[in-house]
C-alpha cells in the first residue's frame, strides 16, 4: 500500500513539473480566453458605466451614461454620472452644456469646459448633483465624473 501511495505521490510531483511551466508560458493566452467568458466585465467604476442616450448639438455630441452607485453588496449612498463630448471634426473651444442625467426632463447640472486649459465649472441646479469629480480630456474627446448623491438611499 505504501508503495503504490507512493507511486501515485511521484506521478502527481512529475505533472505538477510539468504543469508549472506551460501555464506561465501560456499565461497571456489563458488570460485571453478567461477574459472572453460571459461573466467576465468591466466594472463601471472604471468604464464609467452603459451609455444612456446621446445629444446632437451643432458640431459636437454629447453622450450622458448612467449613473454609477456601485458598492460590493448593493448600492453605494454616493456615485459619479460621466459625460462625454466628442466634436465631429474636433472639439470646440468652449462648451457650455446643460445636463438632464436622470432624463426626467428638469435641468441637473451646468457644466462649462474650456478645452485649450482644461477649466472646468459647474453650477449644480440639483440637489443630488456634488461636485466636479474629473473634467479630461482622452483622445478627440473630452470626458468629465460629476459626483452624485443616491436618490434612493
Amino acid at each position: 500500500m505504501k508503495k503504490t501511495l507512493s507511486i501515485i505521490g511521484y506521478i502527481w510531483a512529475v505533472l505538477c513539473l510539468l504543469l508549472i511551466p506551460i501555464t506561465f508560458m501560456g499565461n497571456n493566452a489563458f488570460a485571453s480566453m478567461l477574459a472572453k467568458l460571459p461573466f467576465m466585465k468591466v466594472n463601471p467604476i472604471y468604464s464609467g458605466g452603459e451609455v444612456d442616450r446621446t445629444v446632437n448639438h451643432a458640431g459636437f455630441k454629447t453622450t450622458i451614461n448612467k449613473p454609477v452607485f456601485e458598492a460590493l453588496i448593493g448600492e453605494s449612498s454616493k456615485g459619479f454620472v460621466q459625460v462625454k463630448w466628442t466634436g465631429d471634426k474636433m472639439l470646440p473651444p468652449i462648451i457650455n452644456d446643460t445636463i438632464d442625467y436622470d432624463n426626467n426632463g428638469i435641468r441637473d447640472f451646468i457644466i462649462h469646459i474650456d478645452t485649450h486649459t482644461g477649466k472646468t465649472e459647474l453650477t449644480p441646479l440639483d440637489s443630488h448633483v456634488l461636485s466636479l469629480n474629473i473634467s479630461s480630456k482622452v483622445k478627440d474627446s473630452w470626458l468629465a465624473r460629476i459626483n452624485l448623491l443616491n436618490p434612493a438611499k
